[in-house]
This record gives structure tokens, C-alpha cells and sequence, in this order.
């Protein structure tokens, strides 16, 4: 009896830390390719694996040549890699001498101490030739292969989309920011606002080319005589128009603005502009000051709706 009670204490014993091993084992679903998981890790690198190390932990040693994302403050990486009991895959998919583009400490990877590359997805993409190869982003078709321009921008450009409401006074500022690094902002004009977008650290209003360029009022510039019931009272108005451009106003930007586009803009630039950023004003109420044939905007309520990158 007393033997049969140990036996199947043991029993016990052994089947408590099996199902102990298992419940601390990673479990996590696959959470897309790289361009859909990396903007969620906090570091993105390109670099070149130099050794691997097996205790205390699996781990790889990686020499930066590149930080897409995030800060460093050396060029070496230890990076914790799959022991059987985290969400990483296993050291021996990278070998040393070969270039990777590494997402770290993204979600499923539990890096405890420094840094870990998570399974929980497609946070690697292998460097080959001036291109990033693996699961780059989904299709139809999928995208195996990437240059690495392309991908720089990618990543520091990625996909949003926003929406937001405020509130401007005649004379004040308004800015907001989004996306990754942008500014939306009503610049105070004597009569109302211009609609602004600007990149951290740079002055350039990237929505500055947005259609109509001539001949007509543009949709980004918010002026009390386009609210009037008959916009002929105002001598002052652009072009003599016969009415403003409404309460939607729609307006593109991109961060190419001055850099690649400008001077003479053509319609082609006008589409590449478009396609990185698109916005949407919509002026919910809006208080004239005074009777005056011109007046100026003193208050307004609006709504703004934004999208882009990812291109």
C-alpha cells in the first residue's frame, strides 16, 4: 500500500511539471508579414550576425550597420533567441556572417533581459543583394522581395488612418499631431485659416500643392467671405470668385513635398502627393465677426479625417 501511494505520487509529481513546462511554453498565433508586425517593436536594426551564444540562454550576437527605428546607443546587439519556452524562433535560422533586418522586443517575444526577437509574426527579413527577402507584406500578390530603399521608407512612413474634431478662435493656432511624425495645423491668416501639414523638424508645408493650384480659391484656405450668402459683398475675395469652396475641404500632402516635388508641378506629381496623404476638413458650425462686406472667421468646429504612407 505504502509503495502504490508513492507510485502514484510520483505520477502526480511528473505530470505537474510537465503541464507546468507546457503552461510557461509560448503559445501565440502567427500576426502577419513584416510590414504588417514591425511597427509595432519598438527597434528596428539592419545588421550582421557575428556569433552565436548558448548559455546562460540562446542568444545572437549582431553588429548594427544600419537603426531604421528607435535609438541605440552601440553598434552591438546580444539579441535573445527561442530556448523552447519564449515566443523566438531558434538561433541556428540565422547564421553568422549573414544580414538581417530585425524587429526586436515585439509582441509574443517576452524579452526579460535586453532585447528578443519574436516568432509572433515576420519581425526578420533577410538582406540580400540590395533587397529584403521573406514574408514582406501581404498580397494579392504577396510581396516576398523588397529593395532596401523601399523598405526605409515603408518603415518610416507606415500606414495610418486618423480622425479627430476641434475647435479654432479667429487670431489662434490650431495643430494636431499624427501618423508617424506629422503635424495637421490651421495657420491664422487675417480672415481665417490656412490648412497646414509639417513633418518634425522640417518648415515645408507639405500640403501646399494641393489641386487647385490657379484661377480658383484653393480648398485649404478658410476665409470668412466664402461663408457669406452672396461672396460678391467682398471686393477683397481671390479671383473674383463667385463662391467659396464649401464646407468639406479635401487636401493632400506628402514629405516629398520640397524635396523631390516642386517648382513646376505636374499632374503626375500632384497623383504621387495624393497617393502617400489624403485629408478631409469638414466645418461642422462657424461664427462671422461683424456685417463687414469681407469678414473674418471668429470661431469654428470641424471634424478632420486623415490617411496615408505605406507606400
Amino acid at each position: 500500500m505504502v509503495k502504490r501511494t508513492a507510485r502514484r505520487l510520483t505520477i502526480i509529481l511528473l505530470c505537474s511539471l510537465v503541464f507546468a513546462g507546457e503552461g510557461a511554453a509560448c503559445s501565440c498565433a502567427w500576426g502577419g508579414p513584416f510590414l504588417k508586425v514591425a511597427p509595432e517593436a519598438p527597434l528596428i536594426v539592419r545588421g550582421r550576425v557575428t556569433r552565436h551564444d548558448r548559455t546562460p540562454a540562446p542568444a545572437m550576437a549582431v553588429f548594427v550597420l544600419e537603426t531604421l527605428k528607435g535609438a541605440l546607443l552601440d553598434s552591438g546587439l546580444v539579441v535573445q533567441m527561442g530556448d523552447g519556452m519564449h515566443c523566438r524562433p531558434p538561433v541556428e535560422m540565422f547564421p553568422p556572417g549573414t544580414e538581417w533586418i530585425l524587429a526586436l522586443n515585439g509582441p509574443g517575444s517576452k524579452p526579460g533581459r535586453g532585447l528578443a526577437l519574436s516568432h509572433c509574426g515576420e519581425y526578420w527579413l533577410r538582406v540580400e543583394g540590395g533587397e529584403a527577402v521573406g514574408a514582406v507584406e501581404e498580397g494579392p500578390p504577396a510581396v516576398k522581395r523588397i529593395p532596401l530603399e523601399d523598405l526605409r521608407r515603408r518603415i518610416k512612413y507606415p500606414k495610418f488612418r486618423e480622425e479627430f474634431s476641434g475647435r479654432a478662435k479667429r487670431g489662434k493656432r490650431y495643430g494636431r499631431s499624427f501618423g508617424p511624425g506629422f503635424t495637421f495645423s490651421l495657420e491664422p491668416t487675417p480672415t481665417g485659416w490656412e490648412i497646414a501639414v509639417s513633418e518634425i523638424g522640417r518648415d515645408e508645408n507639405l500640403a501646399r500643392l494641393t489641386p487647385p493650384l490657379h484661377f480658383v480659391p484653393n480648398p485649404r484656405e478658410i476665409e470668412g467671405w466664402q461663408f457669406l450668402a452672396d461672396p460678391s459683398r467682398c471686393p477683397e475675395r481671390p479671383y473674383g470668385a463667385e463662391a467659396g469652396p464649401g464646407l468639406v475641404r479635401e487636401f493632400v500632402f506628402s514629405p516629398e513635398v520640397g524635396k523631390t516635388i516642386g517648382g513646376e508641378v505636374t499632374p503626375e506629381d500632384v497623383e504621387a502627393i495624393r497617393r502617400f496623404g489624403r485629408g478631409t476638413l469638414t466645418i461642422r458650425g462657424f461664427t462671422l465677426q461683424g456685417e463687414a462686406p469681407c469678414p473674418a472667421v471668429e470661431e469654428m468646429e470641424f471634424t478632420v479625417s486623415i490617411e496615408g504612407g505605406g507606400i
